[in-house]
This record gives C-alpha cells, sequence and structure tokens, in this order.
C-alpha cells in the first residue's frame, strides 16, 4: 500500500467534528450571593435596636416613677380637701355676725374685691364682732371654694393683689394650719385707726381672707384657725 493510500485511509477512519450549537452549551452563570458580612449585621442592628428601646423604656418608667412620687401625695391632698363648703355662721367663738346694712355692705365690696384676682366656684363672707371688744375690733372675713393645685402660690398672689385694699401686706409669716392642712400666713397692714393684722389660708380647696383691726399678726393667726375651723367643712 502506498504512502498516499494510508494516508486516505486515515483520514476516512477519524471522526469528523461537530460544531455544539450554542443553545445546546451549559451556561454557566455566576449568581450574586449574600453578602457574608449580612447575616452578622442583622442580628447586630436588631440588638442595637433592642436596646435603645429597653433603654427608652427604662427612661420613660423612671419619669413615671418620679412623677408618681412627686404628684402622689399632691392627687392624695387634693383629692382630700376638694369640694370643701364655706359657710358663716352666726356665731364664731364669742363673736357674733353682724347683719347690718352697712356690714354687708364692706363685706361684700371685700369679696368683689377678692373674686378680682382668684376664680373662685363659690364665696362666702362675713363680719363678726365679739360684744365685749367692740365694733373697733370687728372680725371681716372673706373667702371661698375652688380646686387649687399650688394653694400657697395662690395665696401669695391673692395677698399681693390686696394691696390696693390694705395698702401693702408686710411682715408676711406662715403658722400652723392645724388638721386642716394647706398653709396659713398673717402679716400687718396700715388701717386707719393704727395697725390691723392681715391673715390667709389656702389648700386645695379653699381661700380665705381675714382683716384683724386693733390685733397683731401674732394675736390673729389663732384667731384665724378657730374661723377656719368653724366655717370650713369637707365631705
Amino acid at each position: 500500500m502506498s504512502e498516499q493510500d494510508a494516508k486516505v485511509r486515515q483520514e476516512s477512519a477519524a471522526p469528523e467534528a461537530v460544531e455544539i450549537p450554542q443553545y445546546a452549551r451549559p451556561a454557566v452563570r455566576l449568581m450574586p450571593g449574600p453578602d457574608p458580612a449580612e447575616p452578622a449585621d442583622e442580628p447586630a442592628a436588631h440588638s442595637k435596636r433592642r436596646r435603645w428601646t429597653l433603654t427608652a423604656m427604662a427612661v420613660l418608667g423612671a419619669g413615671a416613677v418620679a412623677a408618681a412620687f412627686t404628684l402622689g401625695p399632691t392627687l392624695i391632698r387634693i383629692t382630700q380637701q376638694n369640694d370643701a363648703k364655706l359657710t358663716m355662721p352666726e356665731k364664731i367663738g364669742a363673736m357674733v355676725r353682724d347683719d347690718s346694712p352697712a356690714a354687708k355692705d364692706t363685706a361684700g365690696y371685700l369679696l368683689t374685691a377678692l373674686a378680682a384676682d382668684i376664680e373662685l366656684d363659690t364665696t362666702a363672707t362675713g363680719i363678726y364682732t365679739d360684744p365685749a371688744e367692740g365694733a373697733a375690733k370687728s372680725v371681716m372675713v372673706f373667702g371661698g371654694t375652688t380646686t387649687m393645685f399650688s394653694p400657697e402660690r395662690e395665696l401669695d398672689t391673692v395677698l399681693k393683689l390686696m394691696e390696693d385694699e390694705t395698702g401693702g401686706v408686710t411682715g408676711l409669716t406662715e403658722y400652723d394650719p392645724g388638721d386642716l392642712g394647706g398653709v396659713l400666713k398673717c402679716g400687718a397692714a396700715d388701717a386707719p385707726d393704727g395697725k390691723m393684722a392681715v391673715c390667709g389660708w389656702a389648700d386645695h380647696g379653699s381661700l380665705a381672707l381675714a382683716l384683724f383691726p386693733g390685733r397683731t399678726p401674732a394675736e390673729a393667726a389663732p384667731l384665724m384657725t378657730t374661723i377656719r375651723t368653724t366655717t370650713l367643712t369637707r365631705p
């Protein structure tokens, strides 16, 4: 066999190369995988949010507790002292109520001045005289009931605004308010016949003032306590 015949036979025996269509070739595609950092960050972010939530709840809780300690006693006192009733009986101790027209006019004038300074739900007023002491030492009482959150501040405001009627109250001193609580203060003011004491009480349900001509604040304070316990009642 010639060399040429052998070459032809070899080429005839070799398999013919077949081109694989493009659509039949296996497609290899690199899909974007998850960020390795994400699984670690998500729990961390969740934990951080949880810490912030717990912190906020703790702060709010602490604020609520502080408010309860601060406002709790005040709210209890408001409940106890609210719905008070102020009346002017015929007698307070040895003093008798003066129902003369002149006395009623004076008492009404003082009450009008007080009502201009503070809004009251109910009002009461009276002028009382001890027969043994005479009219020169008559006591003028005027006040009313309302709900007050800061009784002492209201009383100080009213005493200051009463300067037009009394010429100014000086030397205000706080005295024991007794079992009714609240605050009781007395000071001195000018009067036509000399000095007179000016006293006032205030609690979460009532406020009243009284003028005591011919008496010092120290003399008027216990009498003011008697007036309060006689004229003020609570449910």
